[in-house]
């Protein structure tokens, strides 16, 4: 689903007069704990585990799945998306995306179409993801955007990052391998291929590829071993 189109989806959603008090019921009767059943919105075609919680104003929506002991909300909207088990999304946006088992979504994250997370993975506050993976134990805490992107194991970002991925013509993918370091307010200007174990100094522009274990930074960034 395109951001575009989310205003069409509430607009169909507030023109439903009954907000499936029968299904709620339902779910709640199989161990599903939600906290205020007039505030939130859950179609019937949604799944929830029993043990997950869901706060006020959470939307779910489509073929949503909800795995167990998961919280979910407050002011939440998933659409077409997996959750899995022991995962926190706050205040957030999931669209058309699969989050693993222990994650920590938000406050203020926009997952868009066609993203997925593996175990263990922090997206923080005003992260904003984009048909990209995000390998396990992966953290962007604070104010970054990652869009066509491969990123493996260990990886961290640091605040105000982004990848650079559109040229005005078309979206490039770029990968960044395991135990990668980035720095705050760095920009990776895809494609390129950041190796495992490099580190990026704060405030770099990357636009070429990082050997394995090196560390760069500067405006062009540059090794800084040679």
């Amino acid at each position: 689903m395109k951001p575009s189109s989310i205003f069409n989806l509430f607009k169909k959603i507030a023109n439903i007069s009954s907000f499936k008090e029968d299904y709620i019921q339902t779910l709640i009767s199989s161990g599903v704990k939600i906290i205020d059943t007039k505030s939130v919105y859950i179609d019937d075609s949604v799944e929830i585990s029993p043990g997950s919680v869901i706060y006020p104003s959470t939307y779910l929506i489509g073929k949503t799945k909800i795995a167990s002991n998961c919280i979910i909300g407050p002011n939440t909207t998933i659409y077409n998306s997996s959750i899995g088990s022991n995962s926190i999304v706050m205040s957030s946006v999931i669209l058309d995306s699969f989050i693993g088992e222990n994650n920590e979504i938000g406050p203020f994250s926009f997952i868009r179409e066609s993203s997925s997370t593996e175990e263990n993975v922090v997206i923080g506050n005003f992260v904003e993801i984009k048909s990209s993976k995000i390998g396990k134990n992966s953290k962007s805490k604070h104010l970054s955007y990652i869009g066509d992107a491969e990123i493996n194991k260990n990886v961290n970002f640091g605040a105000g990052f982004v990848m650079a991925n559109y040229d005005g013509k078309n979206k490039n993918k770029s990968i960044v391998e395991d135990n990668v370091f980035i720095g705050s307010n760095s920009t990776i200007i895809s494609p390129v291929s950041i190796k495992s174990d490099a580190i990026i100094g704060a405030g770099s522009v990357v636009n070429e590829d990082i050997l394995s274990g090196d560390t760069v930074a500067g405006k062009p960034a540059r090794s800084l071993k040679n």
